[in-house]
């Protein structure tokens, strides 16, 4: 059976998929209760149909349901819009806000987060250097005088606007020094408890004695933060195509999720206690999540992980792929305008391939020797994460990475021993508190820690400084990243099933594509 047969959720992702790109791409909002009522209508007439025909018409509730969805999806989509438009006065005025995440340095200026709630909406403040009296933390309310503008693009290359649009933010202000004032009001969300959580083990590592780039490393590799992060340094790993290890998403939850079914191995499955097991993974995962600032790359891998738990719960077969789609799903519904972040787009199509194509390109080659068949096994991976991923680069930056096969092989294993040992630090730092030795132990820990992160660090440098490490100005137009994906599509299924039939079609697609980059250039 096709395992894409057995994903019902995808039945309803697709057409809320369509709603949103209709209403992003074409604002016809005011076409939603025409949606509305063709699906209802159809639904309803399928009940009318004669018995012995309702067999012949069953498409006629499928239709339904579909237009129903789609109307969900221009819905919610300008609803977002909405929340993200520009709505501010054009001269200076007085306004409250809330931080709500950790303070990103940039060259002159510190960048906060903050929502207006008065305004209901999200915007960037940028104070001054020399205007901050005090830090402000997330839940911090403030209040300050100034003139928001809507973001600007400021190339032809980006459309910066629209990003921050899709992230969720109006507009952005430089607040003066004199401009502002603290107020002793703190607000308190699930959100911004995770943001101050995420805030303390930044502290925490501040205290240890790292330098630059291994607290830039540490940084992002555990909670997501990335602003500590030099250029030269975020370049190498752009370079050497390792930068999504940096982003926490789903490689890093999924290890997380390895680490915590590894530990509660001792529960046996047909314990009494085993239905136990799947409940602590969720908790223990979800607590990852908030102390990662419960960032949309960790909840969509959350999320996704927790339905296969609740499925292992109830007795049902784990499928991850569906598990997927209705993670997929249950995000978009809550802010559909995820869909046009990259991160999203990226994430997905990895997870996709690692669940869909890396088992079958798994078995393509048996190896025997355990050491032989981890290799393997970590070659494929890298494969059929950047099969899935690189027409997409392609399309965004025009960049690919030469060496990104051998770089994963040596950056993924590094990364997967940093993330447990992140573990042993949180361990060692409790041993310090409750026994007389446990100093000790946290000083070999944090040294250990140090000796991964400066290997991490040379790996990366040294594939940089390989010749033709990057490949620049390749960017492809959208008919080409579908003809890219039709050409990897038929490739694949050639190589997994040896029909001629996919090959000639990969063949096919390739000369199309060919012709399209003449035609282009």
């Amino acid at each position: 059976m096709n395992p894409l047969s057995r994903t019902p959720i995808l039945a309803l992702l697709i057409p809320l998929i369509a709603g949103l790109l209709l209403q992003y791409f074409f604002d016809i909002q005011h076409w939603t209760i025409a949606f509305f009522s063709i699906g209802a209508v159809l639904a309803l007439l399928s009940y009318f149909i004669p018995a012995p025909k309702r067999f012949q018409y069953r498409w006629l509730f499928g239709f339904g349901i579909n237009f129903i969805v789609i109307g969900i999806g221009i819905l919610i989509t300008s609803i977002r819009q909405q929340e993200t438009s520009f709505i501010f006065p054009l001269e200076q005025n007085a306004y409250k806000a809330v931080v709500t995440d950790i303070p990103e340095d940039k060259p002159k200026t510190i960048a906060y987060k903050a929502f207006l709630p008065d305004y209901d909406r999200n915007i960037v403040c940028y104070f001054y250097r020399d205007s901050l009296q005090q830090q402000l933390v997330p839940g911090d309310e403030f209040l300050f005088k100034g003139k928001i503008q809507p973001f600007h693009n400021m190339s032809n290359d980006f459309d910066y606007a629209s990003y921050m649009a899709n992230h969720g933010f109006a507009g952005s202000v430089f607040v003066g020094s004199k401009a502002w004032q603290a107020t002793d009001r703190i607000y308190h969300t699930p959100k911004i408890y995770a943001q101050r959580w995420r805030a303390r083990i930044l502290e925490f590592y501040q205290s240890l004695d790292l330098s630059s780039d291994q607290y830039a490393i540490l940084s992002a590799l555990s909670v997501g933060y990335q602003a500590a992060m030099s250029d030269d340094l975020l370049q190498a790993f752009r370079t050497t195509g390792t930068v999504h290890v940096l982003s926490v998403s789903g490689l890093h939850v999924m290890l997380i999720y390895a680490m915590i079914n590894l530990l509660l191995r001792f529960i046996p499955r047909r314990s009494r206690f085993y239905v136990l097991k799947p409940i602590i993974v969720i908790l223990l995962l979800w607590i990852y999540a908030f102390i990662t600032g419960l960032s949309p790359a960790v909840n969509r891998a959350s999320i996704m992980l927790t339905m296969i738990c609740v499925a292992e719960i109830f007795g049902r077969r784990n499928y991850a792929l569906n598990g997927m789609f209705i993670a997929a799903f249950l995000l978009l519904l809550y802010n559909p305008l995820s869909f046009f972040d990259v991160g999203f787009q990226l994430s997905f199509l990895s997870v996709f391939a690692l669940i869909y194509l890396y088992p079958k390109v798994q078995k393509l080659i048996t190896v025997q020797n355990k050491a032989a068949n981890l290799i393997w096994q970590s070659f494929a991976i890298s494969v059929v994460a950047q099969l899935a991923t690189f027409p997409l680069c392609l399309y965004y930056f025009g960049t690919f990475p030469t060496y990104f096969f051998a770089t994963n092989l040596v950056i993924v294993p590094l990364v997967t021993i940093l993330m447990y040992s992140f573990g042993g630090i949180l361990i060692a730092k409790l041993l310090s508190l409750l026994t007389a030795f446990g100093d000790s132990i946290i000083v070999v820990v944090i040294r250990i820690v140090q000796i991964l992160l400066n290997l991490l660090s040379w790996s990366v440098r040294f594939f940089e400084s390989i010749p033709f490490a990057l490949i620049h100005d390749v960017k492809i137009n959208l008919f080409q990243l579908f003809a890219l994906y039709l050409i990897i599509g038929c490739l694949s299924t050639f190589i997994l099933n040896k029909k001629a039939f996919y090959l000639k079609s990969a063949l096919g697609c390739i000369l199309i594509f060919i012709i399209s980059k003449i035609i282009y250039l």
